[in-house]
């Protein structure tokens, strides 16, 4: 009996795929490294590390703010973390959530499928086939907790409106 009561504990809680994990964490440090490498230079140009520094910046207050989130749900409420779990966690009842929808992106190695979990009409979690290993589980789960509203068409401009709200 105690093991049924743990595995669904844990069947409730994302678990991160390793490849946006490396992504987020070699991009981070690479361009880390290089405008300190930079700006200890007299020769090097400080343009370049700049910009990225800024790219990488603009990914973790967009992309991985709303996209990299480490979701568990249990009894009757909802617990959602930014950043990869690293952002301060937010509770939200089951209850009184508005739905989900399901979104497919393209990417060059096909479509990921995406979650987006609704409240007041605004995203208040992700959880998505790129980011989460475990992304059938947690879909079958959200199916099961929260209201389906259906799937969106996937639009860049409105992607990265979402972003910035």
């Amino acid at each position: 009996m105690e093991n049924t009561i743990t595995n669904t504990q844990i069947n409730n809680k994302t678990k991160f795929a390793i490849l946006p994990i490396i992504i987020c964490l070699f991009v981070t440090i690479t361009s880390l490294g290089l405008f300190y490498l930079t700006i200890n230079s007299s020769k090097a140009g400080i343009f370049l590390p700049i910009l990225l520094l800024i790219f990488v910046i603009f990914f973790w207050l967009t992309e991985f703010r709303t996209r990299a989130h480490k979701i568990e749900i249990q009894n009757e409420k909802i617990i959602v973390s930014e950043y990869f779990g690293l952002g301060k966690n937010k509770v939200f009842k089951l209850k009184d959530l508005e739905g989900f929808n399901v979104l497919l992106q393209p990417s060059k190695s096909g479509y990921y499928e995406y979650i987006f979990i609704l409240n007041e009409g605004k995203r208040i979690a992700s959880i998505s086939e790129f980011y989460h290993r475990n992304y059938k589980t947690m879909k079958s789960v959200i199916e099961k907790e929260i209201k389906y509203l259906g799937k969106t068409e996937y639009k860049f401009k409105y992607g990265y409106e979402e972003m910035f709200k």
